[in-house]
């Protein structure tokens, strides 16, 4: 069975896949292609690796290159490899021409493949931020673009190619982002909005409009005196 990680990232999530792999198909050998541009990352990967248990039937090709030079590399090559299982887990973000990746990786899918994308959910509170202050922070720019797995799921049936989209509930505790001098909560509005010194660098009325929306229920609910914000994520699984 052949497997194909594409922004793979430490391993974590990958290897998990692979112990669901492994149950359903026992005995069976996996070769498991990692793409990824971070050496960080693939060393703190193979490192999981070593220290993991009961992978002898899983061979892994390691390749420290972005999707689209991986892309580039098996068109110079006339590559015509085929996947049984394709995953991109909070990826296509960071691809360009992410519609050109789709369909190149969908033809290298095998008849009876699956491939999974993980993305933030239409109905998230990144989705709501983007849509409404999109001019104001910088979600969007020249490596990274806000897209959502409605979004996705969208533009794949217009493909004429089926899939089923899943919700995955996720909820983060932004309390602290409320709380004046706050160390935590200062660098997690600066994650929220993706904004580098959020609280200083906006100018008051901005700001004051924002924690206000991010209090209120298109960002998040409030329980038990917590703000929580809705982090959730979709997955498109795509069966060719």
């Amino acid at each position: 069975m052949n497997v194909l990680g594409v922004g793979s990232g430490p391993g974590e999530m990958d290897l998990h896949m692979l112990r669901k792999i492994q149950e359903k198909h026992p005995g069976v050998h996996i070769t498991n292609d990692v793409v990824d541009p971070s050496s960080d990352h693939i060393g703190k990967y193979k490192e999981l690796v070593s220290k993991s248990q009961n992978l002898e039937n899983v061979s892994f090709n390691w390749n420290q290159m972005s999707s689209q030079e991986y892309e580039q590399q098996m068109k110079e090559k006339n590559d015509n490899k085929k996947w049984d299982f394709i995953h991109m887990i909070q990826v296509l973000y960071y691809i360009q021409n992410f519609e050109e990746t789709l369909t190149f990786f969908l033809k290298h899918l095998e008849q009876n493949g699956r491939m999974l994308l993980i993305l933030i959910s239409g109905n998230s509170g990144w989705a709501s931020i983007d849509k409404k202050y999109s001019t104001c922070l910088p979600l969007q720019n020249d490596t990274c673009a806000v897209i959502s797995s409605h979004f996705i799921k969208d533009i794949i049936q217009k493909m004429g190619i089926k899939c089923q989209h899943y919700d995955l509930p996720s909820v983060i505790d932004i309390t602290t982002c409320f709380n004046d001098g706050s160390e935590e909560g200062t660098l997690l509005l600066d994650f929220v909005t993706q904004t580098l010194n959020f609280s200083k660098s906006a100018p008051p009325s901005l700001k004051a409009e924002i924690m206000k929306y991010l209090r209120g229920p298109e960002c998040s609910t409030v329980k038990d005196e917590k703000i929580m914000f809705n982090n959730n994520s979709g997955a498109v699984v795509i069966e060719p």
